[in-house]
């Protein structure tokens, strides 16, 4: 007699988890659904913040760029400017061509 009951039992006991595996799996899924809108979201906010980053550190490395060549080309002509004042002051004449400067 004892066998019934456990057997009756055990047999609440598995609906009593089906049933709770049921609600599990449901609240699983509406977890999992919030969870991908969520990461959803965030990541299409991630994607436009490393847009915008990758475009500042772009136009700083292009600014870079330039002011770096604008830099050597002033450096070239004021050395270019002393070395024509150099030439000058020795009494040399400078030409350019077929013009001369002095």
């Amino acid at each position: 007699m004892s066998g019934i009951f456990q057997s009756l039992s055990d047999l609440v006991t598995s609906l009593f988890e089906v049933i709770g595996s049921f609600f599990k799996t449901f609240f699983d899924l509406i977890y999992g659904v919030f969870a991908m809108i969520v990461n959803l979201f965030s990541g299409a906010i991630n994607l436009v913040l490393d847009f915008f980053k990758g475009l500042v550190e772009l136009t700083g490395g292009v600014v870079g760029f330039v002011f770096g060549n604008i830099l050597i080309i002033g450096v070239l002509a004021v050395a270019f400017f002393g070395f024509l004042q150099y030439q000058r002051n020795q009494g040399r004449t400078v030409k350019v061509g077929d013009k001369k400067l002095n």
